[in-house]
């Protein structure tokens, strides 16, 4: 556009009044519960301001940038607040820490997994759960239960072998132990960890494992997928399968702890989208041994409440918010793309903590990196000083009358430690100043991870 001989474009900062328009506000304290959570991304004195739209959120900051307290912790207060529920990814147990007094307070009863110190988790969750139910459900799902534990099985076995390795040791040791969880449940036994070690150790070792095989129908399932290994004849080929599977589930026969942790519930997968609940998955930082069981219990979760949402006409009644802290240091989740598409009808959202682009695509590639950004309606930048994710926040705010960057690259790289740029849904970016930190809430917080009770 044309005017007094300069070219104008269309970008610039988004006033307050603009920026505000559209969240809901709520006053922590006052007794009264606000209809919608969501990230805390504004402050007018004692009253907040929360993006309570279906939208997913993206918050980007490295280390003591303060994601923490500015924005996850409030968020799970605000979400709390509105009787939403929760699935928290928590690397070190400072969330869980932390929030528990007031979710307690809120009335919920905070479920925490806790993978980093198992003999101490109050809650326990058996990945094969879902599968029981099925299974041995009245009346029974049979089929729906058996593709389940494929998927199940795919998981643990076939997609954790790396990318230079032979497919076919893991394919093998996946039928293998697909064929150990079929025998499990032809005897009416429900299916754990330890069902499963139990029968390739013990059993496999004191010929039980041999003579059951012997008995079976040849032309069952149980026996074909047993057979990759029971009914070979070449000692070595049988050797490097029965490796391959020790290899991919010797941290459970290493961690009695673990195992024990994975071989029961201790709450239902199905109720976080119709009551509300906060379940905190507690996991290592220092190293990444057990982050292939957050993705797997994430992904469970997530295929749950999708179907119970079909089940209930489209949607689940309670929003169900994925809050995923240090998202690119978990293992690739293939389906992230549709799962972020799919969610938001289905009354779910997703919540990415990062703490660099550069980082998810090291994890995810370009291509998928820009689609999960452009599926993230609203970003939050702490700061950074990766040069090509500043260069795109540049880029998104775009120029201003002189066309020049409205946010340059040497701005974004000295932002001021109160000071955060947000972009949200269609609205031009802006830049707040002092969101309040947890501790301005005036809640009870915690310090001590919650343990198991000791009977």
């Amino acid at each position: 556009m044309l005017q007094d001989g300069l070219i104008y474009q269309d970008s610039h900062m988004s006033s307050t009044e603009d920026f505000i328009r559209g969240l809901q506000p709520f006053t922590p304290g006052d007794g009264g519960n606000h209809s919608s959570g969501g990230p805390v991304l504004f402050a007018d004195g004692k009253r907040l301001y929360t993006d309570s739209s279906e939208s997913h959120t993206l918050i980007s900051g490295d280390t003591g940038s303060g994601k923490t307290l500015r924005y996850i912790l409030p968020m799970i207060y605000s979400c709390a607040d509105a009787g939403e529920s929760m699935i928290i990814v928590d690397p070190k147990g400072e969330l869980a820490s932390k929030a528990t007094p007031f979710l307690r307070e809120k009335g919920y009863r905070p479920i925490i997994i806790n993978l980093r110190n198992p003999q101490k988790s109050p809650d326990s969750f058996n990945p094969f759960e879902q599968v029981n139910k099925l299974y041995f459900s009245i009346p029974r799902d049979g089929n729906k239960a058996i593709l389940l534990l494929n998927d199940l099985i795919d998981k643990l076995f076939y997609r954790r072998s790396s990318a230079d390795k032979d497919q076919y040791w893991n394919e093998s040791a996946g039928q293998f132990a697909l064929g150990l969880s079929l025998l499990t449940l032809k005897f009416g036994e429900k299916l754990t960890i330890n069902k499963l070690l139990d029968w390739r150790y013990k059993k496999y070792a004191d010929g039980t494992l041999k003579k059951t095989f012997d008995d079976l129908p040849t032309d069952s399932e149980v026996y074909q997928n047993l057979a990759g290994v029971m009914a070979l004849t070449a000692e070595n080929t049988k050797s490097c399968i029965l490796s391959t599977f020790d290899q991919l589930i010797r941290m459970f026969k290493a961690a009695p702890a673990l195992t024990d942790m994975l071989s029961k519930s201790t709450f239902d997968v199905d109720d976080i989208g119709v009551k509300k609940m906060a379940v905190f998955l507690v996991v290592p930082d220092e190293k990444t041994t057990f982050h292939f069981l957050a993705t797997l219990f994430i992904s469970q979760c997530y295929e749950s409440l999708v179907e119970m949402a079909d089940l209930l006409g489209g949607k689940l009644p309670v929003r169900v918010n994925f809050i995923l802290e240090e998202f690119c240091n978990m293992p690739t989740m293939t389906d992230i793309l549709s799962m972020l598409t799919a969610a938001r009808s289905r009354n779910i959202r997703f919540h990415l903590v990062i703490q660099s682009y550069e980082q998810l695509v090291d994890k995810y590639d370009e291509h998928v990196s820009k689609t999960i950004l452009d599926n993230c309606a609203t970003l939050i930048y702490l700061h950074s000083r990766e040069l090509s994710f500043l260069q795109y926040i540049s880029q998104l705010a775009g120029n201003n009358e002189f066309n020049r960057p409205l946010l340059p690259v040497s701005r974004l790289q000295r932002i001021q430690k109160n000071e955060n740029i947000i972009f949200r849904d269609r609205c031009y970016p802006y830049i707040v100043k002092d969101v309040p930190m947890i501790f301005d809430y005036q809640v009870e917080l915690g310090s001590v991870m919650p343990q198991k009770s000791q009977k």
